[in-house]
């Protein structure tokens, strides 16, 4: 561990932007009770994020946001299982022509925003920071400033609060 704390001291939007400023390079972990989320950064900028409960699967997203049907789904998640080779269920849904590449990185980047906005309202808990760790075999990454994705999600939280 290089860096870490209490998300009581300092809230996740207080070490996202501690992260990017000092231009940091590693995986930043936000531990709760019942909960554990994943965030690596590359000099400061987010590239990948992951939380551990609750997780939407990416064909479930793909499904509820109209991308891909449920019997497209299933008929990909059917010749996934079949492979003796492990193969990602987006590249599967590519080769079948469901889903078009641009399609596919659209679903993850948004899922892993959604991971930083539920990380966001943690007040409980601790985060660590391990420097020089690196997303292991992932080909898509965010591309978004971590500056917007704090204010969208810090929008989020008030509008929560308001309904």
């Amino acid at each position: 561990m290089d860096f870490g704390g209490e998300l009581a001291v300092l809230d996740p939007s207080m070490v996202f932007q501690i992260t990017n400023l000092c231009g940091l390079t590693g995986r930043m972990k936000f531990i709760t009770a019942d909960n554990v989320a994943s965030c690596w950064f590359k000099e400061g900028e987010l590239l990948y994020a992951t939380i551990d409960t609750r997780r939407r699967k990416i064909g479930e997203v793909l499904v509820e946001k109209k991308m891909i049907t449920g019997r497209q789904l299933e008929e990909a998640l059917e010749e996934s299982r079949s492979r003796t080779k492990k193969t990602r269920l987006g590249n599967i849904l590519i080769e079948k022509g469901h889903l078009d590449f641009e399609t596919l990185v659209s679903a993850i980047q948004d899922q892993m925003k959604e991971v930083v906005y539920e990380v966001l309202p943690w007040n409980k808990g601790q985060f660590v920071f391990f420097s020089g760790v690196e997303p292991e075999q992932e080909d898509i990454l965010l591309d978004v400033r971590v500056d917007h994705l704090i204010l969208e999600g810090l929008k989020r939280m008030d509008e929560s609060i308001r309904d």
